[in-house]
């Protein structure tokens, strides 16, 4: 008979005992064979070919060729953990990864198998979510939210609870019993480790204890070894990037505060205190240096803030506000209804800036998201990517998402797309070693643009920004001079100065005015003589020209294709000059 958590017997949903689960009979042909059995007592505690849970993923359901090549991997991974013998198996994929899938599938094949699932969440988004994902897998199942009443069913075999009112309502108040599972998964696993989520699971001695998560560790740093044992790691966030299952990050170090100011800040919990460096961040200037660099790198895209605190998060919106953004903050405050409206909000573009300290760093998926903003410092491997992810997903016309980084992250932690070395070795700490990483001479850093504040790796994308095209000067050589019969070469006369007959000048203003058409095609047929004008400033800025009356030929010349090098001058000519107006207004 079926056992619950405390080992007692219970009925199935039908009012019967449970009598038939998977055994793995080794006599009968190893590995490839399964054969039922019945009245089987399934908590007895004998060995591997006792346990109702063993080989359960040995074959996916035709419903499963949705799930990506690397996902089916996983579960082929997951599946000779437990043959091997391990039942707490920790899962790894990066944000956008798509863990829900993952996690849909291994509750198909377990209901399949009559075996019992108790999936934890720890949000009511999340639930909703995974309530989703099960009915398009055609999983039917039972949900304990408080949010969510009208779905409970607690005759179900497949139960997705909030780890929060689980807690309350079984361990904390008793009001009901805990529902009985062979297999109990744990999204969000990097939050296992926590008092109530543990008292929950070590309700389950002798379940599968299956935990997803893109971010395998404590926010402190420490592994999560009293949760989990085996660690399965899953494609790398470059590899998700190259398939196209992510997009790729453009980085903007813009840092509001000094090494020396985040050096002083008291620390607790390994990370930096909550209030004082709210209290540092919120001084007005800062305020200001957020939002004129929000205007000049992002303006415009649907951005997620991230904030210190309430406070500080509060002031932001009000520095947002009065330059004209709508903007809107959410803090654990608002309820599931009011958290839903914003967030709407925002997919739309009704809101342009949603502003939270870390409610939006994980359980959300906004595809739609552009921009994401640390206005805060961190010192947690685990906090960072997790804020980072929220913005990877891909969407209709989007490759690449804004990461504008304030709090000297991605300086201090290293690039969102670096290797990690997750694990669960209890003598190691993620976030110390990302940031003895960060320091090493050994490890490449990445180059900030001194122009722009975009931030890439040489080693990948050359020595020049592709986004404004500053580029380094060039080392300076020594020039040997030969005295020749006509007399000494003058290097400062070798090259002719352009004019505006150059070709080269030439390119310029037509690749101007095919930038202009492009970003603006109904402003270039109204009004073409105006695009030629100001596309020739342009050009006599970025030559040197003296100011002169524009040649009759210029007034004819139609646009060109412009060059990577051409938009990112001009773009980074746009910029400075929205930062000039911010300064002046």
């Amino acid at each position: 008979m079926n056992r619950s958590p405390n080992g007692l017997p219970i009925s199935s949903p039908n009012g019967f005992g449970v009598t038939s689960a998977l055994e793995w009979d080794a006599s009968e042909g190893g590995s490839d064979y399964l054969r039922s059995t019945e009245g089987r007592d399934t908590d007895s505690g004998m060995g591997m070919a006792a346990l109702p849970f063993a080989g359960f993923l040995d074959s996916l359901p035709a419903s499963c060729d949705v799930l990506r090549p690397y996902q089916r991997q996983g579960l082929v991974e997951i599946a000779q953990a437990v043959q091997a013998g391990e039942r707490r198996i920790l899962r790894q994929l990066p944000t956008g990864g798509g863990k829900t899938h993952e996690i849909a599938a291994v509750t198909l094949c377990a209901y399949g198998q009559q075996l019992r699932v108790l999936i934890l969440a720890t949000r009511t988004r999340l639930v909703r979510q995974i309530h989703e994902r099960l009915e398009a897998f055609g999983v039917p199942h039972g949900v304990i939210a408080a949010e969510l009443r009208g779905m409970y069913d607690a005759f179900q075999f497949v139960q997705v609870a909030s780890a929060d009112t689980l807690y309350r309502r079984c361990l904390g108040d008793s009001v009901m019993p805990l529902p009985a599972a062979e297999v109990v998964i744990f999204d969000e696993g990097h939050l296992a480790a926590a008092d109530s989520r543990m008292a929950i699971l070590e309700q389950y001695p002798n379940a599968l204890r299956l935990g997803f998560t893109a971010t395998p560790a404590r926010k402190s740093g420490k592994s999560l070894s009293m949760a989990f044992d085996r660690l399965i790691l899953g494609p790398s966030i470059l590899e998700l990037i190259r398939e196209g299952s992510l997009v790729r990050p453009r980085i903007f170090n813009v840092p509001v505060v000094s090494r020396q100011e985040l050096k002083a800040l008291p620390k607790t919990a390994g990370d930096y205190a909550e209030g004082a460096v709210g209290n540092l961040l919120s001084r007005p200037k800062l305020i200001g240096d957020v939002v004129e660099n929000w205007l000049a790198i992002a303006g415009g895209k649907r951005s997620i803030v991230f904030a210190c605190n309430k406070a500080h998060g509060a002031h932001l919106v009000e520095g947002f506000s009065r330059a004209g953004i709508a903007a809107e903050i959410l803090t654990d405050q608002d309820d599931e209804a009011t958290r839903e409206e914003v967030i709407a909000r925002l997919e739309t573009g009704q809101t342009r800036v949603l502003v939270n300290c870390f409610l939006m760093a994980y359980g959300v998926d906004v595809p739609a998201v552009e921009c994401i903003v640390l206005a805060r410092p961190t010192r947690s491997l685990p906090m960072y990517l997790q804020m980072v992810g929220r913005g990877m997903r891909p969407a209709q016309d989007k490759d690449h998402f804004l990461l504008i980084d304030h709090g000297r992250v991605v300086e201090n932690l290293g690039l969102p797309t670096s290797d990690f070395g997750w694990n669960l070795d209890d003598t190691r700490n993620v976030n110390r070693e990302a940031e003895a990483r960060s320091r090493a001479a050994t490890v490449e850093k990445p180059r900030t643009c001194p122009e722009c504040h975009h931030v890439w790796l040489v080693s990948e994308d050359g020595t020049a920004c592709k986004l404004c095209g500053w580029a380094p000067a060039p080392s300076a050589k020594p020039v040997v001079v030969e005295a020749a019969a006509l007399g000494e070469l003058d290097v400062d006369t070798e090259t002719q100065a352009p004019t505006p007959h150059s070709p080269e000048v030439i390119d310029f203003f037509r690749e101007a005015l095919g930038d202009a058409a492009r970003r603006d095609p109904a402003k270039w047929r109204a009004t073409p003589n105006k695009c030629r004008a100001a596309a020739w400033h342009a050009m006599r800025e970025r030559f040197g020209l003296p100011e002169q009356k524009i040649p009759s030929r210029y007034w004819s010349m139609q646009p060109a294709t412009p060059s990577a090098a051409v938009t990112g001058w001009l773009t980074h000519r746009r910029i400075k000059f929205a930062r000039s107006r911010s300064r002046v207004a």
